[in-house]
């Protein structure tokens, strides 16, 4: 059968950095198990050989969600870009005269995989292939939280002139004081191995305080455990002993202790070193992918939308760890 045009363009073209960097992904992301589990759970429904129109396939409405992940895309702008890069084109297989998701299908799939907590379910499918890959170190567990903004509630004046505020749009979202600013929105919790590769991560309403989701994300942990002083108590430095599990929490001044005992600064510097690890994938998410702000109403669609997020991040940082294996 003859080439087309098209068929050589999809091959040769798309831009070097861009092509590289979804072709890696094309490989890496679990797409069988993904579709299989979707079928399960009667979200995606195949009609290959029936009439009428065909599905899209899992690969594309998948890949489409993944592309908003790592290039920070809202529907409309995912729809067109799919259209207009060969890039998009190729790492979704989508040929000549296949069927370009539009910005509403993309929007029911993802809600549709969020009603059944799916995006929870693709995250542990990918982790799930770093394991069985041995991408994810067993030598400790990295914790750490950050905040992701949410729209204030509008103020507006009363009849006497006081400023009040409305009713917020989201319910959910709550305020909290870090370094002397307010902040409003959601807060996540993650946990990381020693190579910053997210294993656990937890969503909750920003008051929530961080040292509340330790033992939740710490489960699984046997070896060693590392965070900032926020999440230092007396109780869990005995727990951890009574365990085994080596403590990396960062010391703080205790009530009447005037400053740190030189052995504690001194293991403090050390645990720094590498309990800063767990900040790199909240640089990424934030700067790289562009998750600064909540895109959805509730805690139970941020939340999912969360697990997605740090798939994608999981996956993005395949490529340099497999290659660190070989």
């Amino acid at each position: 059968m003859q080439t087309s045009f098209f068929d050589y363009a999809l091959e040769y073209k798309g831009g070097k950095k861009s092509t590289k960097f979804l072709s890696e992904m094309k490989e890496l992301i679990p797409f069988e198990q993904i579709e299989k589990l979707l079928i399960e759970k009667s979200i995606y429904k195949p009609n290959k050989g029936k009439q009428g129109r065909p599905s899209i396939p899992v690969n594309i409405l998948v890949g489409a969600l993944f592309l908003q992940s790592w290039y920070g895309l809202s529907d409309p702008l995912t729809e067109e870009l799919i259209h207009d890069r060969i890039s998009f084109r190729k790492f979704l297989d989508i040929k000549e005269d296949d069927t370009i998701p539009d910005e509403t299908t993309i929007c029911k799939f993802r809600n549709a995989l969020i009603k059944n907590n799916l995006l929870e379910s693709i995250f542990l499918e990918v982790k799930n292939s770093m394991i069985k890959n041995n991408l994810i170190l067993n030598e400790g567990t990295l914790v750490d939280a950050t905040l992701i903004h949410s729209s204030e509630p509008k103020k507006r004046k009363d009849e006497n002139g006081k400023t009040i505020s409305n009713k917020a749009n989201d319910e959910d979202a709550s305020y909290t004081s870090k370094r002397g600013r307010k902040h409003h929105g959601y807060k996540i919790h993650i946990a990381t191995d020693t190579n910053s590769i997210i294993k656990e991560v937890i969503t909750t309403t920003a008051k929530t305080h961080d040292s509340t989701q330790f033992d939740t994300l710490t489960k699984d942990e046997t070896k060693a455990v590392f965070a900032d002083s926020g999440y230092m108590s007396q109780e869990r430095k005995r727990t951890l002993r009574s365990k085994g599990i080596f403590n990396g929490i960062t010391e703080r001044r205790v009530r009447g202790q005037s400053k740190l005992r030189t052995k504690q600064s001194k293991n403090n510097t050390k645990f720094s070193k590498v309990r800063a690890l767990v900040e790199l994938p909240f640089a990424f998410i934030k700067k790289l992918m562009k998750y600064t702000e909540t895109k959805y109403l509730g805690l139970h669609k941020n939340s999912q939308h969360v697990f997605l997020i740090a798939a994608a991040y999981n996956l993005r940082r395949m490529p340099n760890l497999i290659q660190r294996c070989e």
